[in-house]
Parts: C-alpha cells; sequence; structure tokens
C-alpha cells in the first residue's frame, strides 16, 4: 500500500532522499522527473507510447488510484542521481521525504556579515519575481564567486546555500566538462537546462579555467571565456562559481557577478570552531561508543594550533577514526595526534618542493605560467 502511495506521488517532479543500502548511498538525493526521463529516453519501453502497455485495472485517465489497483505500481522508478550525474532505477521502498538541514549555514565557519550578505541575497533572489533587465529571461539570475585556498569553506557554503533555500544542489567540477569549446557550450546548456527545470542551485567548482582573462595568444581559451559569458548571461538561477585564485580574473565577469567573496586562511578560532562543528555532528549521531569525546575536548587546543583547512581536518578525524577502529579502541586525541605528524611529513615535502620551483621560475611554473602557489602568496593565503 505504502509502496503504491509513493510511487503516485512520483508521478509530479519532486526531490526525494534514499534511505536503503548498496551502491547507492543512504541519504543520497534523487531526482524524479518522469517528463525529462521521457525526454532523454524517448525510446524506452516506458516512455514510448507506442511500446508501453499499461497493467489491466490502472487508471490512465489522471485520477487517483484506489485498492486494488495501487497495489499493481512498480517497485521501482527512474531517478536523476544528483551525485553520479545519470539516471538510475530508484526502489521506490526506500524513497524518502528530503529532511533539509537548517543547520548547515549557521555552522558554516565564516565572517558573520559575509554570511548574512550571502543570506539576503539568496533569500531576496528566491522570492524575486522578475529581475532588472529589460530583455526577459536574461539577468534574472543570482551568481556568486567564491575563491581563496583549498579547503576554506567554498564549497560548503555552496551547500548551505541549497539546503537554506531547499533547493536541489547540482554540483559540477569544472575540470571534468573539458577544453573544446563546442563541448563545453554543449554540456553548459544541459547543465543550466537541468538546474531551470529542477529549480538547482548550481555549483561549478574549480571555475578558474573559464575565468582566465583572454589573450591573443591562446584563441581556443578565449573561445572557452566566450562560451561561459554567454552561458551566465542567461542562466535565471542561483549559481555559484568557485576557485582557488583570481590573479587573471577577466574583467568582463566583473557585470555578471552580483558578489565575488575571498575565502581567507583560517584562523585559530576558525579551526577550533571547525574541529568542535565535527565533534559535535558525531556525538549526534551517537557515537559515543566509538569517540573520547572528553578525552579530545581536554586537547582541543592543542589541535587548533596545526595549520589545517577544512578538509584537512576532516580527513584528519577520518583517517584517526580508522586507526582506533583498526587497533580496537575509541578514538582518542593520541589517534588524531599521530595522524597529523604522519601527515605534516608529506606537507612538508610539498612545501619544499613548492619553494623550489617557484625560486627556480620566479613564480611561473614549467609551462610558464604562473603557479598556484604564486598567487597564494600574492594573495596572501599561504
Amino acid at each position: 500500500m505504502r509502496r503504491g502511495q509513493t510511487f503516485w506521488k512520483c508521478r509530479e517532479k519532486r526531490l526525494i532522499s534514499y534511505q536503503g543500502t548498496g551502491q547507492i548511498y543512504s541519504g543520497e538525493r534523487f531526482m524524479i522527473d518522469f517528463e525529462t526521463y521521457t525526454s532523454f529516453h524517448p525510446d524506452n519501453q516506458y516512455t514510448n507510447k507506442e511500446k508501453f502497455v499499461p497493467e489491466p485495472g490502472l487508471p490512465t485517465d489522471g485520477s487517483e488510484p484506489h485498492v486494488p489497483e495501487i497495489y499493481l505500481f512498480s517497485n521501482l522508478v527512474p531517478g536523476f542521481d544528483l551525485r553520479r550525474k545519470k539516471w538510475v532505477d530508484v526502489e521506490v521502498d526506500q524513497i524518502r521525504d528530503v529532511a533539509w538541514n537548517d543547520h548547515a549555514f549557521n555552522s558554516l565557519v565564516a565572517d558573520e556579515d559575509m554570511k548574512m550578505l550571502i543570506l539576503a541575497l539568496v533569500t531576496n533572489q528566491i522570492d524575486a519575481k522578475r529581475g532588472t533587465d529589460v530583455i526577459d529571461n536574461k539577468g534574472n539570475g543570482l551568481i556568486m564567486l567564491l575563491h581563496g585556498s583549498p579547503g576554506t569553506g567554498k564549497t560548503f557554503t555552496a551547500e548551505s546555500v541549497a539546503e537554506i533555500a531547499k533547493k536541489p544542489l547540482y554540483s559540477v567540477t569544472c575540470g571534468d566538462i573539458g577544453t573544446n569549446p563546442a563541448d563545453v557550450e554543449k554540456y553548459l546548456e544541459s547543465v543550466f537546462h537541468l538546474g531551470k527545470i529542477w529549480d538547482c542551485v548550481v555549483l561549478l567548482d574549480e571555475a578558474e579555467v573559464f575565468l582566465e582573462q583572454r589573450t591573443l595568444q591562446d584563441l581556443q581559451r578565449n573561445a572557452l571565456v566566450s562560451v561561459f559569458l554567454r552561458a551566465l548571461e542567461y542562466y535565471d538561477g542561483i549559481l555559484i562559481l568557485t576557485t582557488n585564485r583570481v590573479g587573471t580574473f577577466d574583467e568582463a565577469f566583473k557585470s555578471r557577478i552580483q558578489l565575488a567573496l575571498q575565502y581567507k586562511k583560517l584562523e585559530a578560532y576558525q579551526r577550533k570552531q571547525i574541529w568542535k562543528n565535527f565533534f559535535e555532528r558525531l556525538k549526534s549521531i551517537g557515537e559515543e561508543d566509538s569517540i573520547d569525546f572528553d578525552d579530545i575536548s581536554l586537547h582541543i587546543d592543542e589541535l587548533t594550533k596545526h595549520p589545517m583547512n577544512g578538509r584537512q581536518i576532516r580527513n584528519t578525524i577520518t583517517t584517526a577514526r580508522q586507526l582506533a577502529k583498526f587497533m580496537g579502541n575509541k578514538m582518542v586525541f593520541s589517534h588524531l595526534q599521530r595522524t597529523i605528524a604522519i601527515t605534516n611529513k608529506f606537507d612538508e615535502y610539498l612545501a619544499d618542493v613548492r619553494e623550489a620551483d617557484v625560486e627556480e621560475h620566479g613564480g611561473r611554473g614549467l609551462d610558464g605560467r604562473y603557479s598556484d602557489e604564486y598567487f597564494a602568496r600574492s594573495d596572501q593565503i599561504r
């Protein structure tokens, strides 16, 4: 009975959460949209009217089904996996309503004035009926650029915005799109098309390849930038771009981007809050049996001294938990301390290599272009 009722709800476009096991992670989100699925799979036996034979007894006039016909609905429904970017069959029994994380934005460790500005723009964009551009469907979106060193909260900001806006997050890593202008344009059209019909917050991560200033020497990259500019101009949803550097920012983007925010290297008090946030999250999901929170709390100031970013802190906790589990112990401060000591050796090696590269090439890499390290130092984020 419940399966049939859930399947019936899926006749309309909706975002769902999957609570099963196996290849699909529990809590993963999918878009259920038969109309869009049909447009992508016109010859499917379930979407092609000439091939589809309805079960006897099922209503075909749109009226709500009743017992016993409700028991005849399928146990599978096609859904778009927002993480893997593909259509898959989702078990109807595992479909749940999305539980939005209203606390995600509050737990974002960033300047409070910056957070208030983001919240104001997002809220106003949701409430706005039309933009200010005289050309319809042009300039009605909210485009934000988040720039700064890795692990400072850029991606988490985008995720938090999607949660407070109660919209799907369509995340794309720009490095996976390619460099051929025609292919990039086709891919972006697809992303923005789905972003529009599903009312998504679209995240374009690592977007520096599209933001770099055009030059006379690199015509292909110029074409990439031009393609990206056209796509931005007509997108009317919430779009967030992230980049580790904006040292060669093309001036044409200034009029397209409503808000550009810099994420600086984390201060000690911010690192402390991030450590606390992770452990509070673990405590809230009942990890007391595997983690000694009291012991870790006594050493939180010592953990804060290490100049780590948010992603490194998360990875340290994950690795330390695995180490403690392997040793058959609850995770305590010493597991974190040991993990940090080992990873620091690799960080020191990378720092030495970068230092040598900067000194040898005057801030430029082997290809003659300025390195990330050069821009990071010039922006005082390393």
